[in-house]
């Protein structure tokens, strides 16, 4: 789908389609979505006798406008194994663990989980009672990850506290539920 383009006194603006009867400066328009990944970087410890250690990060991975370009920029940035990490002269690797898009007020609109061979999109709440069971849930999975932390068991502490983000990136904002799970339903993985 692409967006209608109208000038207004020379000033291009696109006609939202999220938002009926709005437009958008098409500056502004393709910039609304800001991408980044959530994972962890690779460096050497000090003493190269222990080897590296992996330290957590976010990235920005980039901006657009439509929700189905997210989709596709985040795959394609995973299958290329696209992250930059040029700001990090000491960084070896990266490895992603899941992808946040928000738009420009910070409002959720997708999430999806790294999961080879690709991306699972966290399918979006229908609704706020729906919602207060993913927070009951996700609440639970910090609660028992802490409890794991507490007995040194830092990888399952760890991989609680994913799967309790992943599960709070269905809770996308109520503007967002219909479009996002749209973009979702239509996409046909690459």
């Amino acid at each position: 789908m692409q967006p209608a383009i109208h000038h207004f006194d020379g000033v291009p603006f696109v006609a939202d389609p999220y938002r009926a009867g709005t437009y958008v400066r098409e500056d502004v328009f393709w910039r609304q979505f800001t991408i980044t990944c959530r994972g962890e970087v690779e460096y050497r410890e000090d003493d190269p006798i222990y080897g590296t250690f992996w330290r957590p990060c976010t990235l920005e991975i980039g901006q657009c406008g439509l929700i189905e370009q997210a989709i596709s920029l985040i795959e394609q940035c995973y299958a290329e194994d696209r992250f930059d990490l040029s700001d990090d002269d000491e960084a070896l690797s990266f490895r992603p663990e899941s992808f946040t898009v928000v738009d420009r007020n910070e409002r959720l609109v997708l999430t999806g989980e790294v999961r080879t061979p690709g991306i699972r999109w966290c399918l979006p709440v229908t609704s706020d009672q729906e919602a207060e069971q993913v927070i009951k849930e996700a609440r639970a999975l910090y609660d028992e990850a802490s409890y794991e932390h507490s007995w040194d068991n830092y990888c399952t502490a760890k991989n609680l506290r994913l799967q309790a983000r992943v599960l709070q990136g269905r809770l996308v904002d109520r503007f967002w539920r219909v479009p996002a799970r749209k973009a979702i339903e239509q996409h046909v993985p690459s």
